[in-house]
């Protein structure tokens, strides 16, 4: 078996950036609570953290499934991986709008991010929908593109604090895997290439 057909490597580095998402997701509350401004603001970014707690959540389960070996196709873990970032961005969108309603979060940025994370949500489906089609090879260049800009902006980041080092690492592992199974013969063939 080589390194990149061991799906549970990249399933521990989901599930460690999830944890990290929970972690911060606390201190935003801590933070929340305990920022100047006025209760909307208090208020406003308490329902931000909230919505950042369970796209948190969301990403670890992800993560602790494909660590598990609950999802362990290439293609599965690949759709399932892009669904979760789109659901994750709609959650974070709503609760931050709602939030920004009474405070200073930006409210149309927070529209248009729930708005990006239907699109992607909707890539996803497209990714593992059964059917091979023009578009599925555009989507893989796309997203072999996307992976490759993603995994050298994560290991530029690396440094920092002890969270921003273990998460960049993490997403450097998570970003070349998922680019490398781009390449594997079933995924290729699913997407038409």
């Amino acid at each position: 078996m080589s390194f990149f057909d061991n799906t549970k490597i990249v399933g521990w580095a989901f599930t460690i950036i999830g944890i990290l998402m929970i972690v911060s997701a606390l201190l935003q509350i801590v933070d929340a609570v305990g920022m100047e401004g006025g209760i909307g603001e208090n208020i406003g970014y308490l329902i931000a953290a909230i919505g950042a707690i369970i796209a948190a959540v969301i990403y670890f389960k992800f993560g602790n499934s494909v660590r598990v070996g609950a999802i362990s196709n290439k293609i599965d873990i690949l759709a399932t991986f892009v669904k979760v970032v789109g659901a994750t961005t709609v959650v974070t969108g709503i609760f931050s709008a709602v939030g920004g309603i009474i405070s200073s979060i930006g409210f149309w940025d927070s529209i248009v991010a729930i708005i990006l994370g239907l699109i992607i949500i909707w890539i996803g489906g497209k990714i593992d929908d059964g059917k091979t089609t023009g578009f599925d090879k555009i989507l893989w260049i796309v997203l072999l593109l996307i992976f490759l800009v993603l995994f050298i902006t994560s290991l530029l980041a690396i440094g920092g604090g002890f969270m921003q080092i273990i998460s960049s690492i993490c997403s450097v592992i998570v970003y070349l895997f998922m680019a490398v199974f781009l390449f594997d013969g079933d995924v290729k063939k699913k997407m038409g290439m």
